[in-house]
């Protein structure tokens, strides 16, 4: 049991919850609509019994109530339902208002069930603020469309390969330079010898180099190493010559997105912590949404 001072400091917090407030005053209107319509039908059969009115049609004043109560109950709802807003003109239209015919017992019968209907549907249709669909980020879509059209050419790579890769790559992204190198180091080590294996081993190499350089203090030096031109296939970002302001900036670049692609699709365990860690190949790839003509 849990302590009851503690209990009601969390009655307390809940009851000065505004938004707890709001659910609990939507269920109480909510649940006052029936009780109104088919109470009221109750109470003119038990009027007329006791002869106080000629017919139970003459008293409809439940139905009345609760279609105040819906229109109330849709005004302060996130999302606003006409239907339930316009229920009192309804009613007026229904009982209040005379017309040749009065309206029978029966109609009040299935006025209740209707208006019963609707707060069900308002309760699950209109609870909820209306989402605004979000334009999908270009730089995004751009990474997801590379990630997808990578994903049966990287199949080689087994998981304990791609959590080095990806070990390598946020270490890289915290500055742990030295710890970059040594898990770049352990992935080439297991690195097939086929088309994919060798790309990736040069992006390994190239994220070596520079994180080396950066353990030591040589900002400007970068890896030698260079994708080739058969090599382009496998890359994120492939620009025309006079679209390449610095080629070792580009060279490494390419090497962190493919990397980071390889570490994604193929070592499970670092999906979350790739995911969080997202924006960190998005801000890369934003600095090409001109050049690659990202809008």
């Amino acid at each position: 049991m849990g302590s009851p001072h503690l209990n009601g400091i969390l009655s307390a917090n809940s009851s000065q919850n505004p938004d707890h407030v709001r659910k609990k005053r939507e269920i109480q209107l909510a649940l006052a609509v029936p009780l109104c319509a088919f109470g009221g039908l109750i109470l003119a059969i038990l009027l007329k019994e006791a002869g106080l009115i000629a017919d139970a049609a003459d008293f409809y004043w439940g139905c009345v109530a609760a279609s105040l109560i819906l229109a109330y109950l849709a005004y302060i709802k996130p999302r606003k339902d006409l239907v339930s807003l316009f229920a009192p003109a309804y009613a007026l239209l229904a009982f209040v208002i005379p017309l040749e015919t009065k309206a029978s017992f029966l109609l009040q019968i299935l006025y209740a069930v209707s208006i019963t209907l609707l707060v069900i549907r308002l309760h699950y249709r209109f609870s909820t603020p209306k989402t605004i669909a979000k334009e999908e980020d270009s730089m995004e879509k751009y990474l997801y469309n590379y990630i997808h059209r990578m994903t049966p050419l990287f199949r080689g790579i087994d998981p304990e390969t791609a959590h080095e890769i990806a070990s390598a790559v946020l270490s890289f992204k915290f500055g742990l330079y030295a710890k970059t190198v040594t898990d770049a180091g352990k992935a080439s080590s297991r690195i097939p010898k086929d088309g994919a294996g060798e790309v990736i081993g040069k992006a390994l190499r190239i994220l070596m180099d520079r994180a080396l350089a950066l353990e030591e203090a040589r900002v400007g030096d970068y890896s030698p190493v260079r994708f080739e031109a058969g090599d382009a296939s496998w890359l994120p970002i492939v620009l025309k010559e006079e679209q390449i302001e610095n080629q070792d900036t580009l060279t490494l670049d390419n090497a962190l997105l493919l990397l980071y692609t390889v570490a994604y699709l193929q070592s499970p365990d670092d999906g979350q912590s790739l995911d969080e860690h997202q924006n960190f190949v998005l801000q890369i790839l934003e600095s090409y949404r001109e050049p690659l003509n990202l809008k």
